[in-house]
């Protein structure tokens, strides 16, 4: 019995400690987390006392009132990107010849990855970069590190990686080519004056887009897309109305396929529909659209191609629209004057492919209808050349200073974007700092809807329909804007590429989509 009693004392004893000792270490973890917890809290909190800190003083040397300060610490506490705003602006490496000033080096093209990790730009000073967006989210733009970096000798136009994602394709407006650089390296390439050829090994292929009889008076190519059917095809668009194809898969440099149309302007903005049949080209001189089916291949025989000797693939356009003429069709034409205007961009809704978005060079953007055709959007500001000091911009403009009061580099190509749930589209003002964001939503509530209605619709807008669509929201930045996307996974949030500047711009997401 004694022996006993003393085995189950020890039992107990055992149990205890071990008790003891579990408890012990769950205490010492739960110290350790709790530690860790608020240390992590510490740093939130002082990296938000030192935006809002910083921010507030810039208000403040601005003359703003209160509002932009409790806006900065609402987005400071956690409610992130629910003030519009500049929140972070990275100077980029000027161009190196006096060709490409500081007011000229514009960021043209801005790429995601399909999660939204990394941007990828180019700049019409010949820089490619990709940047870490929470590096470039948690630094504000202070801190100038790019993952990839390649110099190239060629003004990029349009970008976008290749399927395999190792190389990053390029189209520019003074080449044929298509031109894939290598991203494997840290830096690639010397950083060069414009003009001298990029080293062998940065390059990995090029894709030759032959079109001998135009080559001769400025053949170039403007824009560049993947076929969402087909990862493996490249389209681009060019000088002379045409819109080439080609397969990565198949040896050789030369084009598989054949666009072509009677237009003898450039097309500078190209879209490829979601079950890639559907390619439509944005005229760049008197805003038609050219469309294309790729089912329904040209009656001309193709030349041969690859080593395999297959045939060329040629195709004629199936329909031409003007947008200028579909706007002749709403209430817009009873009040204002239209006129053709070259298009800047194109790009169909995300949630909704029929709806497709524009940006005119006079500044007018709206949406199309593709189905019906119909203009069912529209926003008309004044031309980018009203909109801005002229008497300053004057004093600057070296080509025909009485033609025009804002200088030529300025005018170039702004490219908007759709924000993820269609309802709403950013565009860069180009001539003065700023992105404006509009309502799009597609239902008759939305601010800039115009189908079916009449001028005097129009003039009771303000108090009847206006109160239900979302204003026009305007974000100031530190510099001029040319290129806008927006992030495809975080709602409320934009990359904006401006004069040899990179900024993250945070917007109010609203969802109105009916």
């Amino acid at each position: 019995m004694t022996a006993a009693v003393v085995l189950l004392n020890q039992t107990a004893e055992s149990s205890r400690a071990r008790s003891r000792a579990t408890s012990s270490v769950a205490r010492a973890a739960y110290a350790f987390a709790t530690t860790r917890a608020n240390a992590n809290r510490t740093k939130r909190r002082r990296r938000g006392e030192t935006f809002v800190r910083d921010l507030r003083a810039i208000e403040i040397a601005r003359g703003a009132g209160n509002g932009a300060h409790k806006r900065a610490r609402a987005f400071a506490s956690g409610a992130a990107l629910r003030a519009s705003g500049e929140y972070g602006a990275l100077a980029l490496p000027l161009g190196s010849s006096t060709r490409v000033a500081a007011r000229n080096n514009a960021v043209n093209a801005i790429e995601f990855d399909r999660d939204g990790a990394n941007a990828t730009i180019g700049t019409n000073g010949g820089a490619i970069e990709v940047f870490a967006v929470n590096a470039l989210r948690e630094t504000r733009g202070e801190v100038y590190a790019p993952k990839t970096r390649v110099w190239t000798d060629r003004y990029i136009e349009a970008l976008t990686w290749n399927h395999a994602r190792d190389a990053i394709m390029t189209v520019s407006d003074s080449s044929n080519e298509v031109i894939a650089y290598r991203a494997d390296a840290r830096e690639v390439g010397a950083r060069a004056r414009r003009g001298e050829a990029a080293p062998a090994s940065a390059v990995l292929r090029r894709f030759v887009a032959s079109a001998r009889e135009r080559e001769g008076s400025g053949f170039g190519l403007h824009d560049l897309v993947r076929d969402p059917k087909d990862p493996h095809a490249i389209i681009a668009s060019a000088s002379h109305g045409q819109v080439f194809m080609w397969d990565e898969r198949v040896a050789g440099d030369k084009h598989r396929g054949e666009l072509s149309s009677h237009v003898k302007s450039s097309l500078s903005s190209l879209v490829v529909s979601d079950d890639g049949h559907t390619v439509i080209g944005g005229e760049g001189e008197r805003g038609d659209l050219i469309i294309w089916d790729i089912r329904k291949q040209s009656a001309k025989a193709g030349s041969t191609f690859g080593m395999l000797g297959a045939k060329m693939e040629r195709y004629d356009v199936i329909a031409q629209l003007s947008i200028s003429k579909l706007l002749q069709k709403t209430a817009l034409a009873e009040a204002v004057k239209i006129q053709n205007a070259g298009v800047h961009w194109i790009g169909c809704d995300p949630a909704d492919s029929r709806r497709l978005g524009y940006h005119l060079a006079n500044g007018w953007s709206g949406v199309i209808d593709l189905m019906k055709p119909c203009v069912t959007h529209a926003h008309c500001p004044p031309a980018p050349w009203l909109e801005v000091d002229q008497p300053t911009n004057a004093v600057i403009n070296d080509v025909e200073r009485s033609a025009l009061s804002v200088p030529i580099c300025d005018l170039r190509r702004r490219r908007a974007c759709w924000l993820p749930d269609g309802t709403a589209f950013a565009v860069g003002l180009g001539v003065k700092p700023g992105v404006r964001v509009l309502d799009f939503a597609a239902t008759p509530k939305s601010r800039q809807w115009v189908h079916g209605l009449t001028v005097a619709d129009l003039d009771r807008e303000p108090e009847e329909r206006y109160a239900s669509g979302i204003p026009t929201m305007f974000i100031e930045t530190s510099t001029k804007i040319f290129t806008v996307a927006a992030h495809p996974c975080h709602r409320g949030e934009i990359i904006a590429g401006g004069e040899s500047s990179l900024s993250l711009l945070g917007y109010v997401a609203t969802s109105n989509r009916s």
